[in-house]
């Protein structure tokens, strides 16, 4: 009987994990996004790392829903998903060493996973691939061609891979698949209060600085001087104004000016 454990949100879905699996997700580790994910101009890495101590069983589980987005090229996405399998056995090793302790937005830490996985006894990998029903080839057929593909990758690693529709994996991986709603994961719910923060922050700046504008625009005014008018239009106004034009009745003028407000 399913019992359940850890519950995670990925993309629309959620994945409610069996309990004794410890869940980690790499995105949240500080270690892999600052660190990790640069390496090599790039170190990809699985949706989700599953280990059980008592069954001594390490998952890799990738989820890709293209249902809304246009379909990727077969032999490019197989090569991606290949990537991201060697990347994250280098990670879980070398996290096992190097990462230091972190309390991430969600699941197990990577480094308490990695030493965990020291001790995995077996390796299982999971491909959750939803595909749309625009192009030449159904779903089902295109599918099976990437799992045919992969598996000749793969299966040095794991001959039991999973390569199947991400609603149709559930019970048959140690995890069950429930719509996720409007709700989001914990580490997309904080970039999205960061990108929030963020954007009103950059309001409060932008603000400041239209009324530090206005301020400069209104001391500039302020202080305009008689000479920010051409030498020629002064003097035509001064002749206007019956001023002979020399030096005394222009300091005169000046003089007789009322002061400005």
């Amino acid at each position: 009987m399913f019992q359940a454990g850890t519950s995670c949100v990925e993309g629309v879905h959620r994945f409610n994990f069996e309990a004794g699996y410890h869940v980690c997700r790499f995105e949240c580790s500080p270690f892999y996004s600052h660190h990790a994910q640069n390496f090599c101009n790039s170190c990809k890495e699985m949706d989700f790392v599953l280990y059980h101590p008592g069954k001594k069983e390490l998952w890799l589980v990738e989820v890709k829903d293209y249902r809304f987005n246009a379909r990727p090229k077969v032999k490019d996405l197989v090569e991606k998903l290949c990537r991201k399998v060697r990347d994250c056995l280098f990670l879980l090793r070398t996290a096992a060493l190097c990462a230091p302790e972190e309390t991430p937005a969600e699941g197990t830490s990577l480094r308490d996973i990695a030493r965990m996985s020291l001790q995995a006894k077996r390796i299982r990998i999971a491909f959750t691939i939803e595909l749309a029903r625009t192009g030449l080839f159904p779903p089902k057929s295109l599918l099976a061609t990437i799992k045919d593909l992969l598996y000749r990758q793969i299966r040095f690693i794991d001959p039991d891979m999973l390569c199947l529709p991400i609603t149709e994996s559930g019970g048959i991986g140690p995890w069950t698949i429930t719509p996720a709603g409007s709700t989001h994961s914990s580490r997309i719910q904080k970039r999205i209060e960061e990108a929030r923060l963020a954007h009103e922050k950059e309001e409060r700046l932008a603000k400041e600085r239209a009324r530090h504008a206005e301020k400069q625009a209104a001391k500039k005014q302020k202080k305009a001087r008689k000479s920010d008018i051409p030498l020629w239009k002064q003097r035509a106004e001064e002749r206007q104004a019956g001023m002979s034009g020399n030096h005394a009745d222009r300091r005169k003028k000046n003089e007789n000016r009322p002061p400005a407000p």
